[in-house]
This record gives structure tokens, sequence and C-alpha cells, in this order.
């Protein structure tokens, strides 16, 4: 493992990209999907740096998704590697107008403040790292007024995609503090989901 860098503890998102140069792994097409040993390893670094009272119980592996329902169907997406879009999700059956697609769910990770995910990032090898700073969001959870806390997905939900522009987004949530995003209008089976992402 690399030393920490001077003043990590205060490092913005675009400081550790810098930091890692994760600016031509984000523009390489030809990154492999993680496999289950790498999602299995950011659960493992997450509940060593950052909480070490969470249980990843989930019996859909992260390759998979998570559990969609209670009946532990999958959600209705796959990843897949597309030789001119890079990673991303792909419908695995039609898709109705307005049906949930994807929803934030008891399986996705939160960080108590910005020095835990700071910590959990600098924990990682370099492509993880980018990766983690490429998927990472921020949410409320408690109301508009409430504080925003950094989110992660450590399954493959975190390789949707942004759309290019209204025409291309097929995916949506409501607000800030919403749980799902909802199909806009039908999609395909193996059509891919992408959405419209805004970093604050």
């Amino acid at each position: 493992t690399s030393s920490l860098p001077e003043q990590w503890e205060s490092h913005s998102f675009d400081q550790i990209y810098d930091h890692y140069e994760c600016k031509a792994q984000a523009e390489d097409k030809s990154k492999p999907i993680p496999s289950l040993a790498q999602w299995l390893f950011l659960r493992k670094q997450y509940k060593e740096f950052v909480d070490d009272t969470i249980t990843f119980d989930d019996p859909i592996p992260p390759t998979m998704g998570y559990s969609y329902d209670e009946s532990h169907n999958t959600p209705p997406f796959y990843a897949k590697l597309d030789p001119e879009r890079g990673r991303g999700l792909y419908a695995s059956r039609n898709i109705k107008r307005l049906e949930v697609v994807h929803h934030w769910s008891g399986h996705d990770v939160t960080f108590p403040d910005a020095y835990a995910f700071r910590q959990f990032v600098y924990s990682l090898p370099k492509r993880m790292a980018c990766d983690v700073v490429d998927w990472a969001w921020s949410r409320k959870i408690s109301g508009d007024n409430g504080p925003e806390v950094i989110c992660l997905s450590i399954n493959i939900a975190s390789l949707m995609n942004s759309g290019d522009g209204p025409g291309e987004v097929n995916v949506s949530i409501n607000s800030s503090t919403s749980d799902s995003f909802f199909a806009t209008r039908n999609i395909g089976k193996d059509e891919e989901i992408l959405t419209h992402f805004v970093r604050t």
C-alpha cells in the first residue's frame, strides 16, 4: 500500500481523483466489469474502515445486483461490457413505463462523514479507488432539510451510466430524497439503462 498523501483528511472528490490520476481510467472503455472477488474486497474494506457491525447477508451476489424484492428476485438488469460504450447496465427483460427499475436498499452503504469516505478510498488499490470516486453519490436521507450523506452501491447497480441528453435517459428519480429509479418510458430487453447523474 502506498503512503497516504499529505492533508488527505480534507481532500475533495476532485483531489482524490487527481491523486489517483483517474481521468485515464474513466475514459477507458475496455475496463472490465468487477469480479465477485473485487466486490467482496470492497465490502471487506468497508467493514474494516467504516462500519465493523455491518453484515452483507443478501443471498443475491453483487455480480447480479441485490434482492429486488422479498422473494429475492434480481433487479431487471444485468452488467455488460460494450466495446464502444464500456461497462453498463442492460435490461434483462422488457420494462414498462413507470416500473421501478432500481431502488436504494439496505444493501447500499453510507458513510457517516467525509473523513470515513476518504479513509475507505485511500485503503483501496488505485483502480478500485477511481471506481469508487466515480460511483459514489450524495443524497438526503431524512427529507429536504436533512443532511446529505455519501452513498455507495457495492454491486453492479454502480455500473449504471448517465445518458447524453433527455432523449437517451430512460430511468429517473422523483427527488433528491427518493429511493426509487423508475422507467420514464417502455424499455426493451437488452437496451442500456441510462439515467441522469448530477455530482453535488
